[in-house]
């Protein structure tokens, strides 16, 4: 199995601005490779009114991705 040690997700909470004026949050997620170099990117499309719903959010969805790209390379 490939060792997910080498790769890091990187999770953030970004603000926007909804149409109203309302500031809401949206999750977003990086993956890197041991040497920092940027693989995969994805920003999610539920807006949250909380900072941490939104990190918490980009978090899962990372390490979802990660499993899956995990499982893609051992087939």
């Amino acid at each position: 199995m490939e060792n997910h040690s080498k790769f890091r997700v990187v999770a953030k909470a970004v603000k926007y601005h909804d149409d109203g004026g309302g500031q809401v949050y949206r999750s977003s997620y990086r993956i890197l490779d041991h040497v920092g170099e940027e693989i995969e990117t994805n920003t999610g499309t539920n807006d949250f009114d909380d900072i941490t719903s939104a990190f918490n959010e980009a978090f899962a969805m990372g390490h979802e991705r990660l499993r899956a790209l995990s499982t893609e390379t051992i087939q």
